[in-house]
């Protein structure tokens, strides 16, 4: 495997280009203009994703090329270093049906951050003016870029219509997983969640001692809601088993091998009349609620992060975080 990183000189900000798969490279380029609509951001912070990751490794659906990724983001406004926001990451129509009734990241003409438009492994970004969210001085900005993901964790757990007292089978303790936990102990459910890897296993053990989550690498009992934050089709298959009758099961990570559905499953969803449902982003709405959840989690996230490093290291932790083997990185461009 072999990495393309490079600096082309002569231009206003460092940022980090996907050419094209696995081709990815660190470039000087003019800082963003901004319309009537837009505000430009100096980026303080920026957290690696798992699809950064799997956008650079095989592409995705939404990604446009070439395209600077980055969508779990933290910044200024370049005259006001003392405000700090995060980033809604879309650009959407405000006209549709789904717009107007608080289901804008179902917009048809979405954009979303990292994906259509350029995200921030950036030194500056221009985004939306409604896409800001202001942060409490309390949540230090390296915690706060976290939001969107656990913001996406709270959209599944709307989506499956999460109760009280409830319990959850979680499919993945990665960073997706745990957020999946967070979410579901601020609902008062019971999150469960199973890591397959003893590795993985012992690592993220502290955050889940501290968060009062449950965690093993086998599922114990039957459960009302299962959700995977796992890409490995396996999960499904378990997790519709796990489940009570009428319970629920949201596609929360995407399947990243293709595989038959068994007609023994589909019976399952049919005699027991099963749920299954899916979850993708997240609304405006539920990254306020996000930022709420961190704002009195602050130091339960901070063992989420492995490392913060400069923005020239992205490309050499990617293939780590494909296979699993660390929590989270947090992209320093605060200087």
């Amino acid at each position: 495997m072999r990495f393309l990183l490079y600096r082309v000189a002569d231009s206003h900000m460092k940022a980090l280009l996907l050419e094209n798969i696995e081709k990815i490279r660190l470039i000087n380029i003019q800082s963003p203009v901004c319309d009537s609509t837009e505000t430009l951001l100096k980026v303080t912070y920026c957290s690696v994703c798992r699809t950064d990751a799997k956008m650079w490794s095989q592409g995705q659906r939404d990604l446009v090329l070439p395209r600077v990724l980055g969508h779990e983001i933290c910044g200024h406004k370049p005259n006001n270093p003392a405000e700090n926001f995060i980033v809604w990451p879309a650009k959407t129509c405000n006209q549709c049906h789904y717009c107007k009734n608080g289901a804008e990241n179902l917009c048809s003409n979405i954009q979303v951050i990292g994906f259509h438009i350029d995200g921030g492994f950036a030194q500056y970004i221009k985004v939306p003016k409604r896409s800001l969210i202001k942060i409490p001085p309390t949540v230090p900005p390296e915690i706060a870029c976290m939001t969107e993901l656990l913001s996406s964790a709270i959209n599944a757990t709307e989506q499956v219509n999460l109760q009280k007292n409830q319990s959850v089978l979680i499919f993945g303790g990665g960073p997706a997983g745990l957020m999946l936990g967070l979410a579901c102990k601020y609902f008062g459910a019971h999150p469960f969640i199973v890591e397959k890897n003893s590795a993985k296993l012992d690592q993220v053990t502290p955050f889940c001692k501290k968060a009062n989550i449950s965690l093993s690498n086998t599922p114990a009992g039957n459960f009302d809601v299962a959700i995977n934050a796992a890409p490995d089709p396996a999960a499904l298959i378990e997790g519709i088993s796990k489940l009570n009758p009428g319970g629920k099961y949201c596609i929360f990570s995407g399947f990243t091998k293709n595989m038959p559905i068994p007609s023994e499953l589909l019976n399952e969803v049919h005699y027991r009349q099963l749920t299954l449902i899916g979850a993708y982003g997240s609304t405006k709405r539920q990254m306020k609620l996000a930022l709420k959840i961190i704002e009195t989690n602050t130091q339960t996230l901070r063992l989420l992060i492995d490392k913060i490093i400069p923005l020239e290291s992205v490309p050499l932790v990617l293939p780590e975080i494909l296979l699993g083997q660390s929590l989270k990185y947090v992209v320093d461009l605060s200087e």
